[in-house]
């Protein structure tokens, strides 16, 4: 018998597994499904005005600020449970941001810098200097600090490791902001729905620019003013995007003036959350694919 019968077959290539949740795949999906639900909400109580009893509507209110934290437990911590290698305390960064919030930020921020009483009525300019270094720069640090003291850097293994947390972070602050927003005032639940999106999206928007200072103090040896740099951009997205927001969602904030425009506010988030999400990725692809080179060059 030829030998030619005996060929061996080789074996096919195993594709390499990716130990780690993806993180930026879950942000999508838990954003764009609160985005879809707040567009829904307008659609279903503007555009066709239906209107709930008044005994279901504060129950609704509370399931649409509740409903970021549910996508994150299902579309995160739940997948992160079934990926090889799990983050850890993903769930204490979440409840920890969540209790800052409730117990820290949000009565600082209401009872010493009272920005509600005064800064609707000011310029632009100094709405956005106001929001900038009063609600953006408390919140943004606080956030930061949760990450820092509970699991950096020792639990952070990979870069996307720091949007994880950071992410976590800002759904468990922005659950806590949405709550206190849903239980003080007497919204109609399409502008709940609208609010609770644009909280979430401004809270993921500042910390996954955080995220990018954290990963590079952790990997890299970047300026010693990077951090400091993203903390502040983030802090500066908070200034930009609430008073426009705000000026759209209801006409007698508008910078300009005119008539209001929720489903634009609605928009506004989403752009800028959908803009960061993307520079920044790119930024850790960027990254990564020079350690790559850098690494195979030192092997030839």
């Amino acid at each position: 018998m030829s030998t030619n019968s005996y060929r061996l077959i080789t074996p096919p290539e195993e594709e390499d597994i990716y130990p780690y949740r993806r993180v930026w795949q879950s942000i999508a999906i838990e954003s764009g499904f609160m985005l879809a639900v707040a567009g829904g909400a307008f659609v279903v109580f503007s555009v066709l005005d239906v209107r709930l009893p008044r005994p279901l509507a504060q129950p609704v209110n509370v399931l649409f600020a509740l409903l970021p934290l549910g996508l994150w437990l299902i579309f995160s911590l739940w997948r992160e449970r079934l990926a090889l290698q799990p983050r850890a305390r993903l769930l204490a960064v979440a409840v920890i941001s969540a209790l800052v919030a409730s117990g820290v930020s949000i009565p600082f921020i209401e009872g010493v810098f009272q920005p509600e009483r005064w800064l609707p009525t000011a310029s632009a300019i100094n709405r956005i200097v106001g929001y900038t270094f009063t609600v953006g720069i408390v919140q943004e640090v606080l956030k930061y600090l949760v990450v820092r003291y509970l699991v950096f850097p020792d639990l952070f293994r990979t870069r996307l490791d720091a949007v994880a947390y950071c992410a976590a972070s800002a759904v468990g602050y922005a659950t806590m902001v949405n709550l206190q927003f849903v239980l003080s005032n007497a919204a109609l639940p399409d502008i709940v729905a609208m609010q609770v999106f644009g909280t979430l999206a401004i809270n993921l928007s500042g910390s996954i620019l955080v995220s990018y200072g954290m990963a590079e103090v952790r990997f890299d040896n970047p300026s010693p003013f990077l951090l400091t740099i993203t903390v502040a951009l983030a802090a500066l997205v908070n200034g930009v995007v609430i008073p426009i927001r705000d000026g759209l969602v209801n006409a007698g904030f508008s910078l300009r003036g005119g008539t209001s425009s929720p489903i634009l506010g609605l928009g506004l988030s989403a752009g800028f959350l959908i803009a960061v999400v993307v520079v920044v990725s790119f930024l850790y692809t960027n990254t990564e694919r020079r350690e790559r080179e850098a690494a195979a060059a030192r092997e030839v």
